[in-house]
């Protein structure tokens, strides 16, 4: 065979080194980065995600917190109670009871649960704001689980200082007990 001149052996050399160095580069150093870039874009998804399900998770606590609140509420006002005469007394002790110019109650079985909701539409007439405001933070602060659903307010009167408002509340009652509003 030929023997290669120095020269052309270290030619040879630094071509082999950089054949080497290129496929380290090539095959190792790059895929690393890349590979290195999606796992970091995979870490930022993940603790996105992970947000959004300790968001869930305070979400279903909270509804979890107020369902335990309704049956504590349930067992606290006994079989008795009607969400009828409970606003009735109310109206009552708020003062607002002349002013009451119907209550309609409404059941409304609840499917695949053990509730019925239970609801009474109130409307006042001609009624003033504070008696209004006490009669309605009454309804809310009770411990017996009744809420105000929906407000509709207009305002009476010659000058406009009476106020007309229907007022329709809710709360759950168990099947097992009477059917009453």
């Amino acid at each position: 065979m030929f023997e290669l001149s120095k020269r052309d052996k270290k030619f040879i050399a630094a071509g082999t080194v950089f054949l080497v160095l290129f496929s380290l580069v090539w095959f190792v150093y790059l895929p690393a980065v890349d590979k290195r870039a999606m796992l970091e874009k995979k870490v930022i998804s993940k603790a996105r995600d992970f947000e959004v399900m300790q968001n869930f998770e305070m979400t279903w606590q909270q509804y979890a917190n107020s369902f335990d609140l309704e049956k504590e509420a349930l067992k606290k006002r006994g079989p008795k109670f009607t969400l009828f005469s409970f606003l009735e007394s109310l109206s009552s002790k708020s003062l607002v009871k002349k002013n009451v110019a119907y209550m309609k109650p409404f059941s409304q079985d609840m499917e695949n649960s053990d509730y019925i909701r239970s609801r009474v539409t109130v409307k006042l007439q001609q009624v003033y704001l504070k008696g209004l405001v006490d009669f309605l933070f009454r309804i809310e602060t009770s411990p017996q689980g009744v809420s105000v659903i929906s407000l509709s307010l207009t305002k009476s009167g010659d000058k406009g200082q009476f106020l007309d408002a229907v007022i329709e509340t809710q709360t759950l009652a168990l099947k097992g007990e009477k059917n009453r509003s």
